[in-house]
């Protein structure tokens, strides 16, 4: 992706953090997150619950200055009920915040 973004060198062509495994070495996504960062421009959240370690991406963005978006992709809400639904949203947000909160 970091020879994608050099060839697509224009400040209107960025990147969405995808939160692949893959970015992860030694437990950590500081190598490849320092490296993409001034082309990050959202971030997908697949599983919070999972290992990928979201403290330390989430510390990573706010030491610096990320101020855009986070999207989820949520996985395991079986209901068709609206009560259900937030309910577990608001679960999500708890877990979010908490995983966002500065150290």
């Amino acid at each position: 992706m970091l020879k994608i973004m050099q060839a697509a060198d224009h400040p209107a062509v960025g990147v969405t953090w995808n939160s692949n495994g893959s970015d992860v070495k030694n437990g950590s996504v500081k190598e490849f997150f320092t490296a993409i960062r001034p082309r990050i421009y959202s971030c997908h959240i697949t599983e919070i619950t999972s290992s990928y370690p979201w403290r330390e991406l989430f510390g990573l963005f706010n030491t610096t200055g990320y101020d855009r978006f986070t999207l989820i992709e949520a996985q395991g809400l079986k209901s068709e009920s609206l009560d259900d639904t937030i309910r577990f949203l608001r679960y999500y947000r708890a877990l979010w915040e908490e995983l966002t909160r500065p150290a």
